[in-house]
């Protein structure tokens, strides 16, 4: 089985575990999509050392938003590459811009012929059946341009990132849990030295670096 997807809290630190399992002399064409992070002032870290260490490993990046596109833009940019990286940052402005292009739509034929999707954070969140568990820790108004709180469904869990980091402890504990604690959602617990590598027939593993 192919594995075409791969989930992860810290790509930084996995990404050099991950491309193991693909065919990663033939697929190294990368549209990193950083739209999550468009919004954060100042320096993200997360995005630019994840870029970094893929370059090193020999990764193609092409930095890329889908902010403002249309499907049509969408498609050609994929058209051109083997891979799609979306970054982490804000996982409801992620949302409300996929929602806006119908990324998801394009994603999932991008994938069906054969593309692998990398998800780092906010890109591993909005990968699920639903960012609500994810709990509502942003300002209303970014909620309210949401047409609906649904992910992309590419797997049938939600992905909590960063677990066990000490200064997301206040987080999971008073912004997520009280949205998650419940028997609607399958949730993975995900610590920045995992990933979760799913095969094509939706079987799933999740890899310890």
């Amino acid at each position: 089985m192919k594995n075409n997807i791969f989930l992860t809290s810290d790509a930084t630190t996995v990404i050099h575990d991950v491309v193991k399992h693909f065919d990663f002399e033939n697929k190294k064409r990368v549209l990193f999509v950083e739209t999550s992070g468009e919004i954060h002032e100042g320096e993200r870290p997360w995005i630019d050392n994840a870029k970094k260490k893929m370059k090193e490993l020999g990764f193609d990046v092409t930095d890329y938003t889908i902010t403002g596109k249309e499907e049509s833009d969408i498609e050609k940019a994929l058209s051109e590459v083997d891979i799609v990286y979306v970054a982490g940052g804000n996982n409801v402005y992620l949302l409300q811009k996929s929602q806006e292009s119908n990324f998801e739509k394009i994603i999932k034929e991008f994938i069906k012929k054969g593309g692998v999707y990398i998800g780092q954070s906010a890109g591993s969140v909005v990968a699920g059946p639903s960012i609500y568990p994810a709990g509502k820790k942003e300002p209303r108004e970014f909620y309210d341009k949401l047409d609906n709180f649904d992910g992309f469904n590419l797997v049938d869990f939600v992905i909590f990132p960063h677990f066990g980091r000490s200064e997301k402890r206040e987080l999971f504990f008073k912004k997520k849990l009280p949205y998650a604690y419940s028997e609607k959602y399958k949730i993975i617990l995900l610590t920045d030295k995992q990933y979760v590598r799913v095969q094509e027939d939706g079987m799933y593993k999740i890899e310890e670096v």
